[in-house]
């Protein structure tokens, strides 16, 4: 990544970027000095930057001083009010599983919309649903960011899309290119194309919201999709279920269904771990603690003393984990990023 000195001249503002930011920067050259233009900056969670502004075990300064926390909680209170993560080269970074608020349906906005009583209750079961979903999905992206064959691809990718004339290139998130009849984007473009797309069919993602951010495909009740549709998932258990067919919570149907998920990851070459991914919660946290690890030491362009330290006690107080929970989440990140995953106890899977 290409950093500047903290007493550079702040670089120009990424495409996209908006006015607000503009601002900030204006406000905290030193602090939007620290960053190069290539990576997305991610916000810090308010209670991550109030650690990191106190000294901790043995840290005899803050990793941040004041105008340095000031800056973050700015930024992080612009990101907020925007429903994003962060910004990238191509401006604000969404991403959903990271910015997921309870919908209020008596808010002024929803009420503002007209709907029956009858829409608003299918607005909210629809919003329940995906509440429901979230933390599963989550945990998808914890075990892909620790999976090395993933991050082998991903990289693969990259190397690609940088080949590609930067004018030229598709704009962030990246989803499935859609040839454009009549046109051509030459040799690179197809190769970027058809990788881009084996990564995401492989993996089952919508989309890229960013090069560290997959986007995993959530399940389709009921799935409208047409079969040919380029939306449509590249893999998946499809199951019809009779509308009269009493499902139980142990139903052997279940069990079966997981059994398909199985066969699927080995047809791909994937480890069968991935299969349900019935360690969600754990790997959760994990994707959790790795995001926030990475947008700290962003922040440096050499690591200081004690930001090992400084990382965990602010992934702790952002959590709500105890220090030893997230020391463990982060031993873990890296058995599996050494392709050690099998030998973690707590996330093996049971035969």
């Amino acid at each position: 990544m290409t950093r500047t000195q903290t007493d550079a001249p702040a670089p120009p503002l990424p495409r996209g970027t908006s006015d607000a930011l503009g601002e900030l920067r204006r406000r905290h050259p030193g602090w939007a000095a620290r960053f190069g233009v290539d990576d997305p900056v991610y916000a810090l969670p308010p209670t991550a930057i109030d650690s990191l502004g106190r000294p901790a075990g043995s840290r005899a300064v803050p990793l941040f001083d004041e105008p340095t926390a000031d800056a973050e909680r700015e930024f992080a209170r612009l990101c907020a009010s925007n429903h994003v993560v962060g910004v990238g080269p191509d401006g604000p970074v969404a991403f959903h599983l990271l910015t997921d608020t309870a919908l209020d349906i008596e808010s002024p906005v929803i009420a503002g919309m007209g709907w029956t009583a009858a829409q608003l209750q299918t607005v909210q079961e629809l919003a329940d649903r995906g509440a429901g979903t979230r933390p599963r999905l989550r945990g998808v992206v914890g075990w892909l960011l620790t999976e090395p064959a993933f991050l082998r691809q991903v990289a693969d990718v990259r190397r690609l899309y940088q080949g590609l004339p930067e004018a030229g290139r598709p704009r962030f998130p990246l989803a499935r290119v859609v040839p454009v009849p009549g046109t051509t984007g030459g040799e690179r473009w197809a190769a970027f194309a058809a990788a881009l797309r084996a990564l995401l069919d492989r993996w089952g993602l919508m989309s890229l919201a960013a090069w560290d951010l997959p986007d995993p495909q959530g399940p389709l009740l009921p799935d409208h999709l047409p079969a040919d549709a380029v939306a449509r998932p590249a893999h998946g258990v499809y199951v019809y279920v009779p509308v009269h067919y009493p499902l139980q919570g142990d139903d052997a149907l279940q069990r079966q269904v997981a059994e398909f998920q199985r066969q699927q990851a080995v047809g791909l070459g994937i480890d069968p771990s991935f299969a349900g991914n019935t360690h969600h919660e754990t790997y959760g946290q994990m994707f959790r603690v790795l995001h926030l690890e990475r947008a700290v030491r962003h922040r440096f362009a050499r690591p200081p003393r004690g930001l090992a330290g400084g990382i965990e006690a602010a992934a702790a107080a952002a959590l709500r984990l105890s220090t030893d929970r997230v020391q463990r989440l982060r031993k873990w990140v890296n058995a599996c990023r050494a392709g050690n995953r099998s030998r973690v106890r707590d996330l093996r899977v049971a035969v």
